[in-house]
């Protein structure tokens, strides 16, 4: 089972998300990767995102991929072993995997993942701790909502809420076993701690879905837009005379 969230352990998790060191190295190149805004849209890589809801499905990533930057071109990056010391594993699995493709446990009940998801199960056997990984998000969102599967202990599976600056501001568990959808909305959240299931317990990982609100206009920049608005007023009633 995972440790509880200490002030030491989010501290910790805070220190490793502010330095943005990515975990994986090695000269790896970048997969297509799909986010689907509103779950329709089919990003490229090179796209920007813009206000509204996106979602990661890894679809578009080959099975036996590592998940780490290959979302970084739409500002979000997933670090491995995003807790230290106590029963934290040091190799969190952060492979991507096939729905009944023999590498992963039982999903359970409801179904709410498919295709492929993150977290094997033969890398789960190989990890030393509870596994846990981060989302660090290059601009605030405002909602996070994430698929798990094959939950046996409801309370090892979770997610923990940061600011950008990296102080804690809560955490949401799971609360029943099988399959189940943990989301949070709210304000200005950098960084999304993430604990699928614990040492005596594997679970996948699906249909990562965010938020980015849209930009507030600071005042000069309505005022920019009066102004504009009053030189084409003017332009107009020129040309009706």
């Amino acid at each position: 089972m995972n440790a509880p969230r200490t002030p030491f352990q989010t501290a910790l998790l805070s220190v490793a998300l502010l330095a943005s060191v990515p975990v994986f190295a090695g000269g790896k190149t970048e997969d297509p990767a799909r986010i689907g805004s509103g779950g329709s849209a089919v990003a490229s890589p090179s796209a920007s995102l813009g206000p509204g809801s996106y979602l990661i499905d890894f679809e578009n990533l080959a099975v036996g991929a590592t998940v780490d930057s290959q979302y970084s071109a739409w500002g979000v990056t997933f670090l491995a072993n995003a807790y230290d010391g106590g029963s934290w594993a040091t190799n969190t699995d952060m492979t991507v995997v096939a729905v009944g493709g023999g590498n992963t446990g039982g999903l359970g009940t409801p179904s709410l993942v498919s295709g492929k998801l993150l977290h094997s199960f033969s890398g789960w056997l190989n990890e030393d701790g509870d596994a846990s990984f981060a989302l660090a998000f290059d601009t605030p969102i405002t909602s996070i909502s994430i698929d798990f599967a094959g939950i046996a202990a409801p309370s090892s599976t979770g997610i923990d809420i940061f600011t950008p600056e990296g102080d804690y501001v809560t955490s949401v568990f799971a609360t029943s076993t099988g399959q189940q959808t943990l989301t949070y909305t709210g304000t200005n959240i950098g960084f999304v701690g993430v604990t699928p299931g614990d040492f005596n317990d594997w679970v996948g990982v699906d249909n990562i879905s965010f938020t980015f609100a849209a930009a507030v206009p600071e005042p000069e920049t309505y005022g920019m837009l009066a102004l504009g608005l009053g030189v084409l007023a003017i332009a107009v009633r020129r040309r009706q005379r």
